[in-house]
């Protein structure tokens, strides 16, 4: 995931579609964007793989794995959409566009049959989501850590969060969760091989 996120950052950041405060970074930086940053793309999908493999401890079917296949459908049809709508806003063109052809690519050829386990825990994960993203964004203070060119997304807040941060956040964790389901494939079938 890091090998999409942090190219796609240091460009957005190059373009100005988002930025850092100086104020609240401590100046090291690593291919133009803050070292802190950098270790949000480690840090950040280790504890949301966490949340999701808790859950499916504690709740091992998930009670979306009847309708999975409609809420993927529903959202690659609204993804589909504001990606055509906003073709000229780079931030909200690429985030919907990108997820919609994920999504697409998990109904149609992948098969996955762990979306409705994905969409529980992103659910869950919504709510210190929200927390540190609210944060990062000002929802605490008068000037924001992450800063956004609002030309470039949709415009709309959900408290202080560019509600384009919600599609962003889902396709990161989908990439993470796509990953580490395949390595548990991977890991069963040559479980199955040795016995």
């Amino acid at each position: 995931m890091s090998l999409i996120f942090i190219p796609w950052d240091v460009w957005f950041t190059s373009k100005s579609i988002w930025g850092f405060n100086e104020k609240y970074i401590t100046g090291f930086k690593i291919a133009n964007l803050p070292v802190e940053e950098v270790l949000f793309f480690m840090v950040v999908p280790f504890c949301c793989a966490f949340i999701y493999e808790v859950l499916n401890y504690f709740v091992p079917v998930s009670p979306l794995s009847k309708i999975e296949n409609k809420l993927t459908a529903g959202l690659i049809f609204v993804c589909f959409v504001v990606s055509v709508v906003f073709v000229d806003r780079l931030y909200t063109f690429t985030t919907f566009s990108l997820l919609a052809l994920f999504l697409i690519w998990h109904l149609l050829v992948n098969r996955s049959d762990y979306m409705g386990k994905f969409y529980l825990a992103y659910i869950i994960i919504l709510i210190p989501f929200t927390v540190v993203n609210g944060a990062l964004t000002g929802m605490f203070t008068n000037e924001p850590v992450v800063w956004y060119n609002d030309a470039e997304n949709l415009g709309v807040r959900v408290i202080t969060i560019p509600l384009d941060d919600f599609a962003y956040n889902m396709l990161m964790l989908l990439i993470v969760i796509t990953v580490l389901e395949s390595f548990k494939i991977r890991r069963m079938s040559g479980i199955l091989n040795v016995t």
